[in-house]
């Protein structure tokens, strides 16, 4: 399907409109039935929005995941928890259930929108450190990091616009990935920086604005990353550094499908199943970015994410095998650590790839360029010295 021929989406009134009527269904807590209607109507919904588009490659696809985390929140929320009674704010001074309806919708509202449960009685796993320092301090801290995401996702742009490589608009894989292993590390990392960028960056001028406004508190806004130190493991990597905002529904998924196979919990099945079955869920939920895009790309993003359960598998097979013979003891943990960094570089220089289509590379996410404002000539040029280098290795 040609995107100029899909109806133009109006984004933030369905984004608005799909937020409350699943606040709206939580609020109300029907019965079985109607819920399951509503679940549907829901559904179908966000299936018609799947079918259009913004007008922009990148925008469909970063929406498409959107739209399908949706999906997936509002089936954690109605059918694997009942959050008026199960769930639970530090500062609910007042059960949900006898507040008024409008005030019940604005709490669901907040418990849809929180996927990590910062202060909540269902935080995920591995949530970074609630910061603690001042109010006007940590406003500045976070413009001054705001600042320092723009800079990646500028710098990162202005390597893509002066590479040859990306504006290369096939319907195959993009050659990024087949220019030598230097060349397809550094376009790796340029096509992913601006994603990577622009979630960190209006978490954080969203949490200084929040702050400032005296909405919420500081300690409520942990960062939306954890240390690049604890990426020294592949499985690490994923339940630490990175995959944070997805943990509610796929943990959640996971404990669901073991406890219908009737598995115990804590087991080897039990936690191998919950780690496949959430690498899936996260593959689906990217799929949804997959079909807005193109319906000829649906499915294109779920191997890279099913690969990442396969390989954390295989790291747990050779941890275990360097424990029972004694190698992890005999080993220094710098070095250790220096091993392990190698491997998930590695690892995710050459799986990353597998990813990349044609249509999704975006080298405009800004309205304007610092960087090539400031020094355009020097940045052009060691962008394009950096890919003739690289180049130049691979021969």
């Amino acid at each position: 399907m040609s995107v100029d021929n899909r109806p133009r989406l109006p984004v933030l009134p369905v984004l608005l409109l799909q937020n409350a009527f699943l606040s709206a269904l939580i609020a109300l807590h029907p019965k079985a039935p109607i819920k399951l209607a509503a679940f549907a109507i829901y559904t179908y919904s966000l299936g018609l929005v799947l079918t259009s588009t913004t007008g922009d490659l990148q925008q469909n696809y970063t929406l498409g995941c959107s739209f399908a985390s949706q999906f997936f929140t509002a089936f954690h929320l109605l059918w694997l928890t009942d959050p008026l009674n199960d769930l639970r704010h530090e500062r609910d001074y007042i059960a949900p259930p006898a507040l008024p309806f409008l005030r019940r919708m604005y709490w669901a509202s907040c418990v849809t929108c929180s996927p990590r449960g910062v202060g909540w009685n269902y935080q995920v796993a591995n949530v970074p450190p609630r910061p603690s320092e001042p109010r006007w301090t940590f406003v500045r801290y976070q413009l001054l990091c705001a600042f320092r995401w723009y800079l990646l996702v500028d710098l990162a742009q202005t390597y893509q616009r002066s590479n040859p490589s990306f504006s290369q608009h096939d319907a195959n894989l993009l050659s990024l990935s087949a220019q030598g292993y230097i060349q397809r590390c550094v376009n790796i990392v340029a096509r992913f920086s601006p994603s990577y960028g622009m979630i960190a960056m209006p978490y954080c001028l969203l949490s200084a604005l929040s702050v400032a406004m005296a909405w919420s508190l500081p300690r409520d806004w942990p960062t939306v990353y954890g240390a690049w130190a604890d990426a020294h493991t592949l499985r690490r990597f994923w339940g630490r550094t990175y995959h944070q905002s997805l943990r509610r529904y796929t943990a959640s998924m996971g404990k669901a499908c073991c406890r219908l196979l009737g598995l115990r919990q804590g087991s080897w099945a039990s936690s191998y199943t919950q780690l496949y079955v959430g690498f899936a869920v996260s593959g689906l939920m990217h799929c949804g970015g997959d079909i807005m895009v193109s319906r000829k790309l649906f499915g294109a993003s779920f191997p890279f994410f099913i690969a990442q359960a396969a390989a954390i598998s295989l790291e747990d097979a050779v941890v275990g095998v360097a424990k029972r013979t004694g190698m992890q003891a005999q080993c220094p943990d710098g070095l250790a650590h220096a091993l392990g960094y190698v491997w998930v570089f590695v690892w995710l220089s050459v799986s990353t790839s597998w990813s990349m289509r044609a249509g999704v590379i975006d080298t405009s996410r800004m309205p304007f360029s610092l960087v090539t404002m400031l020094v355009p000539t020097i940045t052009t040029g060691a962008a394009r010295l950096l890919s003739l280098t690289a180049l130049s290795v691979k021969a």
